[in-house]
């Protein structure tokens, strides 16, 4: 992991984070946060009451969830997708304290408050969600983490979540995701909890590729994706946008990021 500390400790690198990223959190009861799986199940319950999940879908249920059952979908993602106060692993500190230059994220979670409450950070942290309309003021020297499908403190509509949502989503231009893929463009990346299956990300960058089509190529910055596993053809695609693969957990690649 050489390389990817002295990428980290340049202070140019960005970071980008998936589910997998917050899997050792908790949420505001204590319960360690839901998959997907586990999502489907809970809204099933939340919508049906009773009887086990046919083949429908997440973004499905959470359509209807908001159109059916709107006020219990609210209170739901208030305490099942916000981060309480059970004591998080020291490895989220390690993260939070390296010099990022921005952090993206796909999660809705707040882990970023619950890190900057249990531990010393050298920055503060800015929560910007990319889908709101207004955003905190900015704030000097802060650390800005986008969450790119929103945040789970402004409220179930405000998500990217649901079909509906994520059409709304790709029927136009995303301010927030376009320049993502020009920093992608420009800067060193970590990718960590996810193995970038999001639909949104790689319509942009498509459309980034076919803006920037007849322009001089240039060398990719470095790239880093951290999984314990990972298949052999999203490997090889990975490989091929200049993202190399580093075996290992979000607590192991943490030491990685420890000043040296």
């Amino acid at each position: 992991m050489q390389a990817l500390a002295e990428i980290v400790a340049s202070g140019e690198a960005m970071l980008f984070t998936g589910a997998g990223f917050s899997a050792d959190a908790c949420d505001v009861d204590g319960r360690c946060l839901p998959d997907s799986r586990e999502m489907i199940g809970e809204l099933w319950s939340l919508i049906f009451g009773e009887g086990e999940p046919d083949d429908s879908s997440l973004a499905d249920l959470y359509d209807v969830a908001l159109l059916q059952a709107n006020d219990k979908l609210c209170d739901y993602v208030r305490r099942r997708l916000r981060i309480g106060d059970t004591p998080l692993p020291a490895h989220y500190h390690a993260w939070f304290s390296a010099p990022w230059r921005r952090i993206y994220t796909l999660n809705v979670d707040d882990l970023e408050h619950a890190v900057a409450r249990q531990f010393p950070l050298p920055r503060k942290l800015r929560s910007v969600s990319a889908i709101a309309p207004e955003r905190s003021p900015v704030a000097p020297d802060a650390l800005d983490i986008v969450h790119l499908n929103g945040l789970a403190t402004t409220g179930a509509a405000e998500l990217t979540f649901s079909t509906m949502q994520y059409a709304a989503r790709l029927s136009g231009r995303d301010r927030e995701y376009e320049r993502l893929v020009e920093d992608l463009a420009r800067a060193p990346f970590v990718f960590a909890g996810t193995t970038l299956d999001e639909v949104i990300l790689w319509q942009h960058l498509e459309l980034h590729r076919q803006r920037r089509r007849q322009a001089t190529p240039r060398e990719r910055p470095p790239a880093f994706l951290i999984s314990s596993s990972l298949s052999r053809a999203r490997q090889i695609l990975l490989e091929s946008l200049g993202i190399e693969w580093v075996k290992g957990t979000i607590a192991d690649a943490a030491v990685a990021l420890a000043p040296r």
